[in-house]
């Protein structure tokens, strides 16, 4: 699995997104499959093209996901399409479950991908909880159906206000904190953080392969995440005998999209015995916002070990595969928390 850098402080302030290239056994077929989670920015297409070609010596996609229609995950993906063979696009139509969705925010571009997906031959697939590709390998664990036709009515509807006084009860509600933290700091991050009805809606995806799991989560929130579990524990087991392998942090490490409660569900508590994992961060070197100093020391704290692209190219590959050229990543270590993170 390869996370590529999605930055350029002259076209979008330096803002994060996501761009991910997975290469797998595809155990059924005895060949490798490749699927992109995610194109981040338009101005990404072409290292995302390029690498696929180099690194996975292809230019078929078996499948590609669009977690969720905001720009640094969705805008892309159209040239990709274009220039790779893409046999599959897992994508939400929001015009099969709204009548209007005029206000939808990027909508144009959302709407362009499909166009040129259905020009290319490209099946187009919406992603709810229970789909299954690769012979039961892929798991698409949420958003249900139900969960994100609720949370596309709050996108076009009047959220943003319940977001706002949310956030104010979250600044009154906690007492300013300044301290530098010590080797093991106290935890600061608590369960009251709220993301947005749109990136709740992210696709949450649970891959496996050669008996390791690994979850990618978008931009999904506390709650999307309590859903995914739920169907996690239901389908594969309890997260303690049957533990992922690697986790992809939300929303570029954002402080609003976790809490101590959904961590220590998925990846275990503080010193957990299942807690070796190793969590991934797509986040620009040059947004000050992420990933959030909270958020990399909780999971930290939870035992494992966190890598961030930070303007580079990073690679996990966990056994399944090794480049020659390629040099050890540090993982980030604890750092201060001020009030404001």
């Amino acid at each position: 699995m390869d996370l590529l850098p999605v930055e350029n402080a002259e076209q979008d302030g330096g803002k994060s997104g996501d761009a991910i290239v997975v290469e797998f056994p595809f155990e059924s077929e005895a060949r490798q499959a490749v699927m992109i989670i995610d194109g981040g920015r338009t101005y990404t297409s072409d290292q995302l093209i390029d690498h696929v070609r180099e690194h996975c010596r292809t230019s078929v996609v078996d499948l590609m996901i669009c977690t969720h229609p905001d720009a640094d995950h969705l805008n892309g993906l159209t040239r990709v399409v274009e220039e790779l063979r893409v046999r599959e696009l897992m994508i939400h139509l929001p015009f099969n479950h709204h009548e209007d969705i005029s206000e939808f925010s990027n909508l144009e571009a959302l709407l362009g991908l499909i166009k040129t997906a259905i020009a290319q031959g490209t099946d187009i697939t919406e992603p709810f909880t229970g789909l299954t590709r690769f012979a039961g390998q892929l798991e698409i664990l949420g958003p249900s159906l139900e969960y994100y036709q609720e949370l596309l009515f709050e996108q076009l509807g009047a959220d943003n206000h319940i977001i706002a006084s949310a956030e104010v009860m979250f600044k009154r509600a906690k007492s300013k904190l300044k301290e530098i933290l010590s080797h093991v700091p106290l935890e600061t991050l608590d369960n009251l953080g709220q993301t947005s009805a749109r990136n709740n809606s992210s696709v949450i995806t649970l891959l496996r392969a050669d008996q390791k799991r690994m979850l990618f989560t978008g931009d999904a929130g506390i709650t999307a995440l309590e859903h995914a579990a739920q169907r996690y524990e239901a389908t594969v087991g309890p997260f303690s005998s049957m533990p992922i392998s690697m986790f992809q942090v939300p929303h570029h490490g954002s402080r609003r999209n976790l809490g101590p409660a959904i961590l220590d569900r998925i990846l275990g508590p503080k010193e957990s015995p299942y807690a070796k994992y190793t969590a991934v961060i797509s986040s620009a070197k040059v947004d000050e916002d992420h990933p959030s100093p909270k958020i990399v020391n909780a999971l930290l704290r939870r035992g494992c070990s966190v890598i961030a692209t930070e303007g580079n190219t990073i690679s996990y590959g966990d056994g399944w595969k090794s480049r020659t050229g390629w040099t050890p990543i540090q993982s980030l270590q604890y750092s201060a928390e001020d009030d404001d993170d």
